[in-house]
């Protein structure tokens, strides 16, 4: 079993075993990444790994392990951009750690240090889209981003800034088909 084919982490008598064979995964693939820190593709598998793990936990409502995990990929993404600064596979990575970090936070009843997780999680994605063309998966997450930080404000009471980011975010999905096609015009001039 690889990590593409642990899968479904929904039936409670099988979450035991795929948690401790993600965990046996990330063991293995740390080790490895650890001995070719130059191996991009170990690398990648490795924060992969500790995703995949974080999301099993998340899924199954482990909400304290699970945030750790995703601190720890957090601090991976962190390092790597260190290292690659304009890296914008790390770059993504730490946008999907901030997110989901937020998410957590969120559902814990952290709602003003789920907000600024969802608002580096949205800084992030901003710069990844601060090009030509925009595409419209980015501009999805950044609308996504906005309706989060708006839920966190309305759960502060602050309904008014709440409103303003989720409006922000309908604007953003209402843009959706021209972004589309300006991206296809790009592509087609470009190939």
């Amino acid at each position: 079993m690889s990590f593409h084919q642990s899968g479904i982490y929904t039936l409670a008598h099988e979450i035991e075993p795929t948690l401790q064979f993600l965990r046996d995964e990330i063991t293995k693939i740390a080790h490895l990444a650890a001995q070719e820190p130059e191996n991009r593709l170990r690398q990648h598998d490795l924060f992969h790994g500790i995703n995949k793990l974080g999301k099993a936990l998340l899924e199954t409502n482990r909400l304290d392990e699970a945030l750790r995990t995703y601190l720890e990929a957090s601090d991976l993404a962190k390092g790597h951009l260190k290292q690659e600064p304009e890296s914008e596979h790390w770059r993504g990575f730490l946008s999907v750690s901030y997110d989901r970090i937020g998410t957590i936070l969120f559902k814990q009843g952290l709602y003003e240090e789920a907000l600024q997780s969802h608002r580096d999680c949205l800084a992030v994605q901003e710069r990844l889209e601060n090009r030509t063309p925009r595409t419209t998966v980015g501009q999805k997450n950044i609308a996504r981003s906005h309706d989060k930080i708006g839920a966190a404000l309305v759960q502060l009471g602050r309904n008014k800034e709440g409103l303003k980011a989720q409006s922000e975010a309908h604007a953003i999905r209402e843009r959706l088909p021209e972004i589309e096609r300006e991206s296809r015009e790009w592509r087609d001039g470009y190939f």
